[in-house]
């Protein structure tokens, strides 16, 4: 088996603190083969940051969340209201509940940008602010 050094990257994971001691290494060795470092990867579906943050996690999830939310505000008018929460469950409820438990513990800030996710889609889908009636929970 051959590493291919183009179609993989290595992460370091630490506290800022330690992160300051390896800051001037650009690649690791793995058998043999070069492998570049890098400040953020993914990982089944999961985006790792070197602080284990999880910022950049939630900053992707809510890019592709309200990209699904600003396409179904174009089909949302000819839905009746099960059907467009059906949708809505299908299309963003899904990418935030996946992978979902890795967010315990992060900054309030990322989980104050997946709510703003949840809050949106129940405005568009029930012209109102509640997430009871879409049987959503809050982030938090």
């Amino acid at each position: 088996m051959v590493l291919n050094p183009d179609k993989s990257s290595a992460i370091l994971l630490g506290t800022a603190q330690t992160a300051a001691s390896y800051r001037c290494l650009t690649s690791v060795d793995v058998a043999g083969t070069p492998v570049q470092l890098v400040k953020n990867t993914k990982l089944l579906g999961v985006t790792l940051d070197t602080n284990l943050t999880m910022w950049e996690h939630s900053k992707r999830v809510s890019q592709s969340c309200f990209y699904h939310i600003r396409a179904f505000r174009h089909i949302h008018a000819v839905l009746d209201k099960s059907t467009a929460a059906d949708i809505a469950a299908a299309l963003v409820s899904t990418q935030l509940e996946y992978a979902n438990s890795v967010l315990y513990g992060s900054p309030s800030r990322c989980l104050t940008r997946l709510q703003r996710i949840q809050n949106s889609v129940a405005k568009i889908v029930l012209q109102q602010t509640t997430l009871q009636q879409l049987h959503c929970l809050p982030v938090k």
